[in-house]
């Protein structure tokens, strides 16, 4: 009887650990899942305002889950996950460098406009001190 419920035990024992393995198996297929539609999302967007602070609350979830389930990751899926972030940021940075580009080419007009003013201010003064 004893050697019955060890045996039981024994079974049972390697039947949790099983699922417990087929679990975090297949939390790390659905994490994969997940960081690859964000990933193309994130790539073929029109991003705009709305949707990059969308992205970015999107990128804070899956890196917080991506820390609670980086042991149970592959080394290829690492490093398909940091891929995938290298391509969101680098599509961020040129969204925003687009945007900054475009505030300083309306600064620049603006202050070669203003410049242009100035300048015909100041030189306008100046033949007034010299004039005769």
């Amino acid at each position: 009887m004893r050697k019955i419920v060890l045996c039981f035990s024994f079974f049972a024992a390697i039947s949790m650990e099983a699922q417990t393995a087929q679990a975090v198996q297949t939390d790390t297929l659905q994490f994969m899942r997940d960081i690859r539609a964000f990933g193309c999302f994130a790539d073929s967007a029109v991003l705009n305002k709305k949707i990059v602070d969308s992205l970015a609350i999107r990128q804070d979830t899956l890196i917080a889950h991506y820390r609670a389930i980086k042991p149970a990751l592959t080394d290829k899926q690492v490093e398909e996950y940091n891929r995938i972030r290298g391509r969101y940021t680098r599509r961020i940075i040129e969204y925003r460098g687009d945007r900054v580009g475009e505030g300083l080419q309306v600064t620049g007009d603006s202050i070669a406009a203003k410049a242009g003013r100035v300048g015909k201010s100041i030189g306008g003064f100046f033949k007034g001190m010299f004039e005769k």
